[in-house]
């Protein structure tokens, strides 16, 4: 951003193009037949993927209406895990429209009450939509092959769906229970669960758990390391080698000293940082497991698991205080790599083990089963809000509500009138894009979505031929809370926008 000054009609026609541009950067994404994006750094590092979410985050977008518009898609990801592109596409047809009703010399503050009273229209017209909210199998399996849909998992569709199910049904709805790591090799149906952690580590020294299984281990997790002496803020100047060399013989003196006490309180030694190799190869020769460089939510997960404190200094554990009973650590070949896993009865995390052939597909594989499993877990979680038939049915609906309220109520001005029917026309922008992704007619589809009734919208077959039908007899659906969302956030964050006539720059 520049440091001039920009106000009224300018300022808001300088946020709505920028908001504008961000969302249709990302609209050809949409739908089961949406083009793909490749990122290119500055290295020559790529990313090819049709996440919405993904493909925002990797932008360098200066502007702050293009900012606003990124911050949607994130919120979307961490409310929903899915319908992070369709909401910015959504709030982007509603700005691209509300520049035509400025221009018009209609008020942004008419607009944005306008929008308002549409949005809850439209939201009443997706309650009056929804569908079975029996939580059953069935229902949870075609939430997520709706969410994978268009997806690189889509080759394998019903496998990495049912895999979705089994996780979010294991974990009971709790996206937080839920580890994925990723293994080069194989392919996806090669991909399993495990009720348990897998840590993507080996042990220090991998000879200590050459074919052996820790059982009824003592756990010890230590937030910090055990790598001797820290110098980092510390000046010394040493005038004879002998005081190096004491100071070496102090560091091990005290390594070894922390290493005996080690061994006398665990098994399995878990740390966050790192280990000396004087230590690793001690506790080794006593039997004790080490496994180190940890990232926090290994730490946090092996908590949860174990039931066992984290302690940042292993004088604060007690000896024989730390068995965990029924566990099970032992090392575990995925691919060409070693992993440790850590097994215990009735486990409160699961981990999932994705394959693929290429690093890059399985970095889309990683993203498909986060969106996917994040809307099974965000469906069984909801109490009675049921599904929504899917290829843009409920936002068809929502807009033909709000049109028709535009149409009926005899007290609005011509003004009011306008906005309510660009709120309407806005909302068919996600099945017109999908119909265009597709190779459709975008104009023919929306017409034919106008007249048709309930639960209809744009059904894309595995040929990629799209037609106007029942979208929930054909097994596309959506969580109620998806779609009730995207609305929401979408009608925010266009008349947040709508609201700014100044842009100034401020210091630092």
């Amino acid at each position: 951003m520049t440091d001039e000054r920009k106000n009224g009609r300018e300022a808001q026609i300088s946020n709505i193009r920028a908001a504008v541009n961000i969302a249709e950067t990302v609209r050809s994404t949409l739908g089961p037949a949406g083009m793909d994006k490749m990122l290119v750094d500055e290295q020559g590092h790529t990313i090819v993927t049709n996440d919405g979410v993904t493909i925002l985050r990797e932008l360098d977008t200066a502007h702050p209406g293009a900012k606003m518009m990124v911050g949607i898609s994130q919120t979307q990801e961490q409310v929903c895990k899915d319908g992070t592109t369709s909401v910015v596409v959504l709030g982007g047809q509603m700005l691209a429209l509300s520049e035509g009703l400025l221009l018009r010399g209609i008020h942004p503050q008419t607009i944005v009450r306008a929008y308002n009273r549409a949005s809850v229209i439209a939201l009443e017209g997706v309650e009056a939509q929804r569908l079975t909210a029996s939580k059953s199998a069935g229902d949870e399996l075609a939430v997520a092959k709706t969410a994978l849909r268009g997806k690189a998992t889509e080759s394998h569709l019903e496998d990495a769906a049912s895999l979705c199910v089994e996780v979010s049904t294991a974990v009971e709805g709790d996206l937080d229970r839920v580890r994925i790591i990723t293994q080069a090799g194989g392919s996806m149906k090669d991909s399993y669960w495990n009720a348990g952690l897998i840590l993507s580590k080996d042990f220090a020294d991998p000879t200590v758990a050459d074919d052996k299984a820790f059982k009824d281990a003592r756990i010890l997790l230590l937030d910090g390391g055990l790598e001797g002496f820290d110098f980092s803020d510390v000046q010394m100047q040493v005038t004879d080698p002998a005081q190096l060399q004491q100071i070496k013989d102090e560091e091990f003196q005290m390594l070894g000293h922390a290493a005996q006490e080690i061994s006398n309180r665990c098994d399995v030694l878990f740390v966050r940082d790192g280990v000396h190799e004087a230590v690793v190869k001690y506790l080794s020769a006593k039997g004790v497991a080490v496994v180190s460089r940890l990232q926090q939510s290994d730490m946090d997960a092996l908590t949860r698991i174990t039931g066992a404190s984290c302690y940042h200094r292993f004088t604060d554990a007690e000896e024989n205080q730390l068995t965990v009973m029924g566990s099970v650590i032992k090392r575990e070949r995925i691919g060409d790599l070693d992993y440790v896993s850590v097994m215990v009865p009735d486990a409160t995390v699961v981990t999932m083990v994705v394959r693929g052939a290429t690093r890059q597909t399985l970095d889309e594989y990683e993203r498909a089963f986060d969106d996917a499993l994040g809307v099974v877990c965000l469906y069984m979680g909801d109490t009675g809000d049921g599904v929504l038939a899917g290829g843009g049915a409920a936002l068809s609906k929502a807009s033909v509500a709000v049109r028709k309220h535009a149409q009926d109520q005899s007290g609005l001005s011509a003004r009011e009138r306008m906005c309510l029917e660009a709120y309407a026309d806005s909302l068919e922008i996600v099945p017109a894009a999908i119909a265009n992704n597709a190779g459709m007619d975008p104009l023919d589809v929306v017409m034919e979505l106008r007249s048709c009734p309930h639960h209809h919208g744009l059904y894309i077959d595995d040929d990629g031929v799209g037609s106007v039908c029942d979208t929930f007899e054909q097994g596309v659906v959506e969580p109620t809370q998806l779609i009730r969302q995207i609305i929401t956030s979408a009608t925010e964050v266009a008349t947040a926008i709508l609201r700014i006539d100044d842009i100034v720059a401020r210091k630092g």
